[in-house]
Parts: C-alpha cells; structure tokens; sequence
C-alpha cells in the first residue's frame, strides 16, 4: 500500500533536511519504506510512504507530535492512499 503525504514547508534546508531525517527513521522503526521529499505541484512537498496495510498513520501519529514539540515550520496538507488491485479487490 503506498501513502502519499503532502505537506507546505516555510523552513530552511536544514530544518527540511531534519524532517526528511524524522520521517525516514520513524518509516524505518514502523516497517515501512518512506521517499522524498519531492516538489509537489498542489503543495510544497511530497513523500511516498510504502506500507503494509493496517500500518497506515503510525509514522504520521509519530511525526506530527514532533512537530509540535519542537515548532518544525511544516504543515500537514493531505494524504492519500493509492491500491493495488489485490489490496482493493481482496
């Protein structure tokens, strides 16, 4: 199963090279395969979170927290999950 995780980000390239960081170990440490970031064209960046189903949101409950804490200038857009045909169809 494949997130797709958008996001607009007002910070600097060390700051997007630390949520970059984040996001790729918590994908680690949740059994998933996280990519990006890309330049989106409806939001400032993209990344491709490849799981297993039932895993969807563990990384962004993680992540978001995170944020928080230590005010990362990034803002959660929107995710969608994309199927394959035996994950849709069963």
């Amino acid at each position: 199963m494949l997130v797709i995780w958008k996001a607009n980000f007002s910070g600097t390239r060390d700051e997007l090279s630390k949520v970059d960081a984040k996001l790729k170990d918590l994908g680690k440490k949740n059994g998933e395969k996280v990519e990006g970031p890309y330049y989106g064209q409806d939001t400032d960046l993209v990344w491709l979170m490849w799981t297993q189903s039932g895993n969807v949101g563990v990384t962004g409950r993680e992540f978001i927290p995170w944020v928080t804490k230590y005010k990362v200038p990034i803002e959660p857009v929107k995710w969608e999950i994309a199927l394959t045909e035996k994950e849709f169809w069963g």
